[in-house]
């Protein structure tokens, strides 16, 4: 499989929107890798997932077909995540797909029915929504999708692994530490993670209390959790991704060596894995 970050950034973006702190001053210099868009990923160029409000210029500045995607995962409702309002253009009348279009079908907890069902409704069966429930695992395309519970800001968000003939990722984000369910299910369940990517808004930050996101003290403790559990090891690739310029000394190049001394890769917007 091929994990490709289209965005990396929280919220706000790096530089953030009507911001004047040093990282996004710095960034705005550096330019380049230091640059990023609200997160989004997507697999082997057909699994998306999530929908920030920057999806369409990923989608242009990525060179991705637009009417090729056939799935989208949602890991939850928070709009950097999930921005219902582009999804009116599946209805008839603002858009004009081919009539043999296969449409795409979002996949999301019950928190997405309120900002689905009204353009599902108006979009000629182009756009479906399937509603999925944390530790099921569904065939998701060429995939085996199972989401899990995440620790963040909204009724249920989820994380994901995402497995294809025998390689499997964990995107992990938007979470804090690993809810008590989640590490039990993964324990359970005697998967291989081949990568993990882990949420790090607040870059080269040691502390704990980092309500329903990570800085790299908690990436360090979700490593060794998940090494200590079996589904990780020494050749697990974990990634760390999903930045906000409110973190310490998180731009791009002040923490990739820091990142790197840990033993982590830092993605940026446009980098692909192989898996």
């Amino acid at each position: 499989m091929k994990l490709k970050y289209l965005g990396t950034a929280a919220a706000e973006a790096i530089p953030a929107l009507y911001c004047g702190c040093d990282n996004c001053k710095r960034a705005t210099v550096l330019g380049g890798k230091n640059i990023r868009t609200r997160s989004q990923a997507i697999i082997d160029g057909d699994l998306l997932i999530d929908y920030p409000p920057d999806t369409y210029w990923h989608f242009i500045a990525n060179n991705i077909d637009m009417l090729g995607i056939k799935n989208l995962l949602i890991t939850h409702t928070h709009e950097d995540h999930f921005y219902s309002l582009d999804l009116q253009f599946t209805k008839t009348g603002f858009s004009k797909p081919p009539l043999d279009w296969h449409g795409f079908t979002v996949w999301g907890s019950y928190d997405l029915n309120p900002f689905l069902s009204d353009f599902v409704k108006s979009s000629n069966g182009f756009l479906r929504y399937s509603e999925i429930v944390a530790f099921n695992t569904y065939t998701v395309g060429d995939y085996m999708v199972t989401p899990l519970k995440a620790y963040h800001g909204t009724e249920n968000p989820f994380i994901y692994i995402v497995e294809k003939q025998g390689k499997s990722i964990l995107y992990a984000h938007d979470t804090g530490e690993f809810p008590k369910e989640t590490l039990e299910y993964l324990k359970k369940s005697n998967i291989k993670l081949n990568a993990v990517s882990l949420d790090c808004c607040f870059a080269n930050y040691e502390g704990f209390d980092t309500y329903g996101h990570q800085g790299i003290g908690v990436n360090k403790l979700t490593r060794e959790k998940l090494i200590e559990i079996g589904v990780a090891d020494q050749n697990t690739k974990f990634i760390l991704n999903h930045f906000s310029h409110n973190g310490k000394d998180v731009v791009y190049e002040d923490f990739l060596p820091i990142a790197q001394k840990a033993g982590f890769l830092v993605s940026y917007d446009g980098m692909e894995v192989e898996i």
